[in-house]
């Protein structure tokens, strides 16, 4: 049984509304603090996923600043920068973590998030910052740290997390059961980013739970999608 075809996902409605949605989490802080923000983090789950039939993987690719290329199926085959004068703004750099569920529905398109990434980490003759850009540059020199320079480059445009050991758990409901056993104040802070730390990319680049620490500390906003009540 399939709930989704991830292949055709962002559909073109799905692409109007992740652009819309966006827009409005960018209007939102620029009222707040007066400024883009640099980097936003993203949480997504298949049912948000399955429902908006890719919303969620469409206001990314506008943070980014890229948009989708279909074939004459309607699959979303590519990615295509959106040019700095017509986006109007800088390009967004992004993290994104993913549940289990979401992680086997949809696996060609963290392939798919990670190409956008690396597209407007290369975008050239920018009108407007590209935050994405001068975040991979950040992230390639800490890779540089016991990496070839091959390696460093190819990871440093990994923004894409998932759970552990093909799992679905945030690792938290053993732990809660158990409470009493906790050593220290930040177990429960540091449960979650052991279990959610695996790298994805255009292949699963295993364990990362120092570098999903770095990449999240340094974020202006956070956004999980979900559905209205």
């Amino acid at each position: 049984m399939y709930s989704i075809n991830a292949e055709n996902t962002p559909n073109p409605r799905a692409w109007e509304d992740g652009k819309r949605l966006a827009e409005a989490t960018l209007k939102q802080y620029i009222s707040k603090h007066g400024e883009y923000p640099r980097k936003v983090s993203y949480t997504f789950w298949a049912g948000e996923f399955i429902n908006t039939e890719g919303a969620t993987l469409a206001q990314v690719f506008w943070m980014l600043g890229v948009e989708p290329v279909r074939d004459a199926q309607g699959r979303v085959v590519d990615l295509k920068l959106v040019p700095s004068e017509e986006l109007g703004r800088p390009r967004i750099n992004v993290l994104v973590q993913v549940s289990g569920q979401l992680r086997d529905i949809a696996g060609s398109r963290l392939k798919l998030l990670t190409d956008a990434i690396r597209l407007a980490s290369e975008a050239g003759d920018e009108t407007y910052p590209n935050y994405v850009a001068s975040g991979t540059l950040l992230q390639e020199n800490y890779w540089w740290k016991g990496n070839f320079p091959k390696r460093a480059r190819e990871m440093s445009v990994m923004r894409v997390f998932g759970p552990i050991n093909s799992g679905y758990s945030t690792g938290m409901m053993a732990y809660t059961e158990h409470s009493g056993s906790w050593k220290a104040k930040g177990d429960s802070r540091r449960i979650p980013q052991q279990y959610g730390c695996l790298l994805w990319g255009r292949r699963k680049l295993g364990r990362r739970p120092g570098r999903f620490v770095c990449l999240g500390t340094v974020r202006n906003g956070c956004c999980h999608p979900a559905p209205s009540k």
